[in-house]
């Protein structure tokens, strides 16, 4: 006589809350708060989310500090075709985030919408990639706050990749923590994961 025993195996399902650097390779949306220490890895992390962009059939956004744009711009140069070329967008943050004082949100967000526009012609899909800074010693963190909140619905209806790239060096605590509670999304030089502190209102 012979007896069927049926195991069943319990498997446990837990969401993935830590990621490798890759996964944002691997991201086709989200909205990414960047906060950074070394210059030179900040580049590599541009360079594989414009590679990444072209893979995927995106234009790309850039807004960039001054003083790394030299450096960028040359990089394009030598790594990519005048087709690819075509597809990146290089603007000067100072436009951005200085010119209407510090965040002034209606001023930032048209500029983005213009540049947008100018990306858009073909209907192919965009990605951002944006180093935010200031221009007084500390930003008003609720500004901050309110303006990457502006920022983060526009990227979820738009269905978009966009990094927000902040230096450590320009970070207190406070500033810290109100930038995690509007992305998605955190990513260092080293680690990228899910933010604990995001909230969707």
């Amino acid at each position: 006589m012979f007896i069927f025993v049926e195991i069943k195996s319990i498997l446990e399902v837990r969401l993935i809350t830590t990621f490798t650097i890759r996964n944002l390779e691997n991201l086709k949306e989200g909205h990414i708060y960047y906060r950074f220490k070394e210059r030179n890895i900040y580049l590599n992390h541009l360079f594989s989310f414009i590679d990444t962009g072209f893979k995927n059939g995106d234009k790309v956004l850039i807004i960039e500090s001054m003083k790394n744009l030299p450096k960028i711009n040359e990089e394009i140069q030598q790594r990519y075709s005048a087709d690819q070329r075509e597809s990146i967008r290089i603007v000067n943050n100072f436009d951005y985030y200085f010119s209407g004082g510090d965040f002034h949100t209606k001023t930032i967000l048209g500029h983005f919408e213009k540049d947008l526009t100018l990306l858009t012609k073909d209907n192919r899909s965009i990605r951002t990639w944006a180093h935010v800074e200031w221009a007084s010693d500390e930003p008003d963190a609720e500004q901050l706050k309110e303006y990457e909140a502006t920022a983060d619905d526009f990227v979820a209806r738009e269905k978009m990749v966009s990094v927000c790239a902040y230096s450590c060096n320009s970070l207190s605590p406070m500033l810290h923590s109100a930038l995690e509670q509007v992305h998605k999304y955190v990513m260092t030089d080293e680690s990228f994961s899910i933010s604990k502190l995001y909230k969707k209102p």
